[in-house]
């Protein structure tokens, strides 16, 4: 395998830790542990999480974290929050920078650090009716029109500045033309890769319906949901992995508790990788209610244990295609037609073909190095 010697640097607002453990801190710990492999010098800067340290290694990666007010609205603290990310910025002395998606450090990042490349992930990118939409289940998303236009015009000269742009979900590129007015022809197709594939023949399904929820336990998941189908589905066991965001944990053991005495439920909390996979294996269909979605990690995951998908988005076209998209929250409708005919083994047969074809983590790793050799060139 050819050793690559160039320093990289993500950008990110998580760490993949016992307190966080979203898609965006699992993508820069996958990817970042894949390039330190590979030789490259791995640096990620990210918001700290209260009792993180501040500088720490994991899997041959130098995680810097500063201080950043998840709670707050004062535009004061976060540019103080900014200022400190510009003073470790000034010791990290990367050859390309990755932001997944873009923040106002990624702006930060590209007029202090001029000499190097940079390049913006789109993972997630917000236009308004997306703040309205989560605002309406989660007061954090709550933020005036003047805010979002102030971010848009930091985001989108973010975006434009970029060496390259990169995009997990097809349907990106054209958000990002209305939202950014980034040129299409511009924007790249990187999707998001699965960790761990495993040999068809090794995935064994449970004899008995058995559905699980696999995402944070955070509002925009609508977790609770995935509680009331076990209490209308008795004959069916539901599992549910996932903690919620530490700014959710009140609520989410006041919910938690109107169902934690149902015999068919089994609320895991946060579980190993190891443990995730035993039960996707097991698993006949994943749900997630979410009232609003990129394309989470979570759904590819399911399906690379030949799950079928029953949720209320449909990025990419991914949960018509694989599954039963609850456009109306009909879940109990979805649920009950996935089961007959044993719909849900087809659907999730295809569904692992499809994962297996395109989110390899080798074939992304692989085709992200390309990229970097490309930018690299163009440096010398």
């Amino acid at each position: 395998m050819k050793v690559y010697n160039m320093r990289i640097a993500f950008i990110v607002s998580e760490v993949f830790s016992e307190k966080r453990h979203g898609g965006f801190g699992w993508l820069v710990k996958t990817i970042g542990r894949e390039l330190a492999k590979r030789g490259f010098e791995v640096f990620i800067l990210a918001w700290r999480d209260p009792g993180y340290p501040e500088r720490s290694c994991v899997d041959g990666i130098k995680v810097t974290t500063y201080p950043y007010a998840f709670d707050t609205k004062s535009m004061l603290r976060h540019l103080n929050d900014y200022y400190e990310f510009s003073k470790i910025l000034r010791d990290v002395d990367a050859d390309v920078f990755i932001s997944i998606e873009a923040m106002v450090e990624t702006l930060i990042a590209e007029t202090l650090k001029r000499g190097a490349k940079h390049i913006v992930w789109a993972q997630d990118p917000f236009d308004w009716s997306d703040y309205q939409l989560l605002s309406s289940v989660d007061p954090y998303y709550k933020i005036s029109r003047i805010r979002f236009f102030v971010n848009k015009i930091i985001f989108g000269l973010a975006y434009k500045r970029a060496d390259l742009t990169l995009t997990q979900a097809k349907y990106y590129i054209e958000k990002l033309k209305k939202l950014y007015n980034i040129n299409p022809n511009k924007v790249v197709y990187l999707p998001n890769p699965v960790d761990y594939i495993p040999n068809e023949d090794s995935i064994r399904k449970s004899d008995e319906p058995l559905v699980c929820y696999l995402a944070r336990m955070d509002p925009q998941k609508r977790y609770w949901i995935f509680f009331e189908l076990a209490k209308k589905f008795p004959e069916i066991k539901f599992a549910a992995i996932g903690k919620p965001n530490i700014l959710y944990e009140e609520r989410y053991r006041e919910i938690v508790s109107k169902y934690i005495n149902l015999p068919n439920l089994e609320i895991k909390g946060f579980v190993s990788e190891e443990e995730k996979r035993k039960i996707l294996d097991k698993c006949w269909i994943m749900i997630l209610p979410s009232i609003r979605e990129g394309l989470p990690i979570a759904m590819l995951e399911a399906l690379a244990h030949k799950c079928a998908l029953l949720s209320s988005v449909n990025p990419d076209g991914l949960t018509e295609r694989f599954g039963y998209w609850a456009k109306k929250d009909d879940f109990p409708e979805g649920l009950r037609w996935l089961l007959e005919s044993n719909r849900w083994r087809r659907l999730g047969k295809e569904g692992y073909e499809y994962v297996k074809e395109g989110h390899s983590l080798d074939k992304v790793v692989t085709e992200l190095v390309n990229r970097l050799e490309r930018l690299s060139g163009q440096q010398r």
